[in-house]
């Protein structure tokens, strides 16, 4: 259970990286295949789903603190405001 710990440590301070999943499975040293199906065995949904909403919910601390929305849109990797929009 220690690499979990170490590997949503991980996933909170890299949110942002681009290649996110590769760099975490480095991290651990195992490949992303086994770290992807580990990790939706332990937390019950998938390894994208998980960084997904965990970037909506930052993005959402954003806007709420008055951040302009294509602002903030593109610092979570979104390529418009459309897609932003349809992701909430």
């Amino acid at each position: 259970m220690n690499d979990f710990n170490l590997l949503m440590e991980f996933l909170e301070n890299n949110l942002l990286a681009d290649n996110l999943i590769a760099d975490a499975a480095k991290k651990l040293g195992i490949s992303d295949y086994h770290l992807k199906r580990t990790f939706i065995f332990v937390a019950g949904i998938s390894l994208s789903e998980y960084i997904k909403t965990r970037r909506l919910v930052l993005a959402n601390e954003e806007l709420a603190g008055g951040a302009p929305v294509t602002d903030v849109a593109f610092k979570y990797g979104y390529n418009s405001v459309e897609g932003f929009s349809r992701a909430f």
